[in-house]
């Protein structure tokens, strides 16, 4: 086999000129290849650093703060829970203190629940349910739902529907779904009627008499309500 041949290969490929283009490529394109690297590795590095170095830490003092307010809401006893006294720090405290953690969100939902239930203070209340953010289906359906109410008793009855039907439609998808699903069905499709979209309020509530028996709480008032709207088109 002759010499050329011996570099082209069977394929028919110069591998020596293959390579040689390779490391033309790479000699041109070093600096820029030097720095894609470098900032991958800076993103990985930047990411375990960020989360074991910075924010265990902060989640796990966070959670440390938060023990007896944890013990309070735990027996129902939200407003001492809220606002802590001399003894320990409360959740609305937790929640500005140690903003940013898991220990927070939870925090400014039971502050929300607070204000709501205890205060009437639905702004406040508004203002902590729109901060607490959970990645578990079923808590992020009832802050959704929660946050749709709050508008609702503010008089923002365009808003209060919007977030309602988010929340119904979370619902479906979510490990809560038996029980949440029909009652935020239920509680948007009145708002919508109050509205006059009588449209969307039949589509939320043929979504609980289609997808439903009647052994949830909701199905024999969104089956008359249904009724009424169906008769009157």
């Amino acid at each position: 086999m002759s010499k050329d041949a011996n570099k082209t290969g069977e394929t028919g490929i110069n591998v020596e000129e293959l390579y040689s283009g390779t490391e033309l490529f790479l000699e041109k394109n070093r600096k820029t290849i030097t720095a894609v690297l470098t900032g991958v590795v800076g993103v990985f590095v930047g990411y375990f650093a960020f989360n074991y170095l910075y924010q265990e830490p902060k989640e796990k003092e966070a959670s440390i703060a938060a023990i007896q307010a944890d013990l309070f809401a735990d027996i129902d006893s939200v407003e001492r829970a809220v606002l802590g006294n001399g003894e320990f720090m409360g959740y609305e405290e937790i929640a500005t203190t140690h903003s940013g953690t898991k220990v927070a969100n939870r925090a400014h939902f039971w502050c929300g629940v607070y204000y709501r239930d205890m205060k009437k203070d639905y702004q406040a209340a508004l203002d902590h349910f729109q901060e607490a953010d959970f990645s578990d289906e079923a808590m992020s359906v009832l802050v959704t739902g929660s946050i749709g109410d709050m508008h609702v008793e503010l008089g923002n009855l365009e808003e209060g529907a919007s977030w309602l039907e988010k929340a119904a439609r979370a619902s479906m998808s979510s490990d809560s779904k038996d029980f949440s699903a029909p009652y935020f069905n239920l509680k948007a499709a009145r708002v919508y009627t109050e509205l006059g979209n009588n449209d969307k309020a039949i589509a939320l509530l043929k979504s609980t008499t289609d997808n439903f028996d009647n052994s949830v709480p909701e199905f024999a008032e969104s089956e008359k309500l249904l009724a009424y709207l169906t008769a009157k088109q």
